[in-house]
């Protein structure tokens, strides 16, 4: 990983041969420390020992299987993606909902080796303290609550793709020391994820007190932590109304309280969003033409409207650590064996090669206006008529492909070549948290009228900001047709698909919808892409249980004490759609 930003290169001091042994997997089911690391007698000495180890616990999550993932997870099933043409089979099979134990993409190793990680810093940073007099304890505290946080957004991950789960806290030293690790209810893992967030929310670095922007959004900060916190708290809600009267961990009245905590948690990273740009001498004014501080695009309005450019774009996925950005993983790639970058590619295509996942055809024009910024930047379309950019590196003329992330900037015309691709993969920014806040503040028990106007409030103000001429806005939003909570959820998810798609969010949201209304029949038109194919799809679809991964085979081999998801116990082989 050769050039992974200066940030996590000047991490990595004198442990590049341990990291390469690190980074090597195991066959067990969960991937393991290697002995001779945990052992060394040489090693865990200094505040290089330590940080060479955080640089890569982040470095997982920025590998090939972590992104890849990331992307099949967090989107392929829902109605942004499926497959082109020339298909890779893995990813059919998950589109058309034929999910096998022996799927690649149900092989959760990666994430766990993130943990593990993890767990070796917090486990064996602490005698390093006794023995470097550089490495201080306030260092010690921020690389633990770093490492907190990064265990617990490892195992959020997996509870929202398989939802019941190991849960692996204790760093592991060999083969022979490797607990069968139980699955445990997801209402039990989001509440060990919530005491690791808990733990590293007072101590980790106070968001904008490091020393560069690439740290103050590549590493996990205060308001990282908060973001965390609030999905979390998210899915705690869904998951307790789902499994009410089910099961004894789902106490009702726990629900207002994980929404309020979100709503509270979204509004601190809001505060401090609005103190950072103050203490910088931002715009700190005119809150109608600026509302939440949220960037707006710049330049003439005749370049909006006819060359479709969103300054926004621009600063968000081109520049990158924006003011918006709270959470980024950083690159900086000019070598193909990034790890990053062939996950990106490999998914959405670059420079005349089309990746692994499209963009069904009618996305664009079913779901973003025509003035929308949005769609000329998240996808290589020029109208929303169908036609693509051509010149952008589909096989088919008419195939779609995601351009966020890959387009240099914005409209998506020219793209970060293989050999220089340096765009940050954001997991958290501040429209994201936003519309956590404002689903929270809709889906509590205790929702009134108030909480529906300030979360059509939030919506529309990122709404108007992607806009061509936000004077004049084709179809603009109507305060009067979300007065209730059906229709401002609906009105927030649809807000959440067109301004974070392709970030791995969307098919996580439509679970969660999933979950609290404790049906899937309102998240089945995911697969209309399919078009005649669709009917069986839907029919595959028609329990939770469907919504989540089966166990890799691999796992079930090597632990007795996992149970495959019910779901696919039957699942014998893979059978092709005609």
């Amino acid at each position: 990983m050769k050039r992974i930003l200066n940030l996590y290169k000047k991490l990595v001091v004198a442990v590049a041969v341990m990291c390469g042994t690190l980074m090597s997997s195991c066959t067990d089911y969960l991937t393991i420390i290697p002995p001779e690391i945990n052992t060394e007698e040489n090693f865990w000495q200094t505040k290089d020992d330590v940080n060479g180890i955080l640089a890569t616990a982040y470095l997982k999550l920025l590998g090939t299987d972590a992104i890849q993932k990331a992307i099949v997870w967090g989107e392929l099933r829902a109605d942004n993606l499926t497959f082109p043409a020339n298909y890779d089979r893995n990813i059919k099979y998950i589109v058309e909902a034929n999910i096998l134990d022996e799927n690649p993409y149900c092989n959760w190793s990666t994430y766990y080796s993130a943990i593990q990680t993890a767990n070796l810093l917090i486990e064996r940073a602490p005698q390093v303290v006794e023995r470097d007099p550089d490495f201080t304890e306030g260092d010690l505290q921020i690389v633990m609550g770093e490492m907190y946080a990064l265990r617990a957004l490892a195992h959020f991950y997996l509870v929202r793709t398989f939802r019941d789960i190991p849960m692996a806290r204790v760093a592991v030293i060999g083969d022979n020391d490797m607990p069968e690790y139980p699955q445990v209810h997801p209402l039990q893992a989001l509440d060990e994820i919530m005491e690791d967030l808990e733990k590293a929310e007072k101590l980790v670095m106070k968001s904008g007190n490091f020393s560069s922007p690439a740290e103050n959004y590549g590493r996990i900060t205060e308001d990282a932590v908060l973001a965390i916190k609030a999905d979390v708290n998210l899915w705690r809600a869904a998951f307790t109304t789902y499994y009410e009267g089910q099961s004894e961990l789902a106490n009702a009245a726990n629900i207002q309280k994980y929404y309020d905590d979100c709503v509270q948690d979204c509004q601190r990273i809001l505060d401090n969003k609005a103190r950072l740009l103050e203490d910088k001498g931002g715009d700190k004014g005119d809150k109608t033409k600026y509302p939440y501080n949220l960037l707006q695009n710049q330049g003439e309005l005749e370049d909006r409207v006819d060359s479709k450019m969103s300054s926004v774009y621009n600063e968000i996925f081109g520049s990158k650590n924006s003011r918006e950005s709270i959470f980024e993983l950083q690159c900086q790639g000019d070598n193909i064996t990034n790890g990053y970058v062939r996950g990106v590619i490999s998914m959405y295509g670059y420079e005349g090669n089309i990746g692994a996942v499209i963009v069904p055809s009618t996305f664009a024009a079913k779901n973003y206006e025509t003035d929308d910024l949005r769609a000329y930047s998240f996808t290589n379309v020029r109208s929303l008529t169908g036609n693509s950019n051509t010149s952008s590196g589909s096989d088919e003329k008419n195939d779609i492909i995601v351009a966020k992330y890959t387009a240099m900037g914005s409209p998506a015309k020219d793209y970060r070549k293989s050999d220089d691709f340096d765009a940050n993969w954001i997991l958290y920014r501040q429209t994201d948290v936003m519309l956590m806040m404002a689903e929270a503040m809709v889906a509590r028990p205790s929702a009134n009228v108030e909480d529906f106007n300030k979360a059509f409030d939030i919506v529309k103000a990122i709404n108007t900001r992607s806009r061509m001429d936000t004077t004049a806005i084709k179809k603009p939003l109507n305060l009067a047709n979300y007065q209730s909570r059906e229709t401002a959820l609906e009105l927030i998810l649809k807000e959440r698909l067109l301004e974070l798609s392709f970030e791995g969010k969307r098919w996580y949201d439509l679970v969660r919808k999933a979950l609290r209304e404790k049906t899937t029949n309102n998240i089945k038109f995911v697969a209309d892409k399919l078009e005649s194919q669709s009917s069986v799809v839907k029919s595959k679809m028609s329990t939770i249980d469907a919504l989540f991964f089966p166990i890799y085979y691999d796992e079930l081999r090597f632990n007795d004490k996992l149970v495959q998801n019910p779901a696919y116990e039957h699942e014998d082989e893979s059978t092709e759609m005609n």
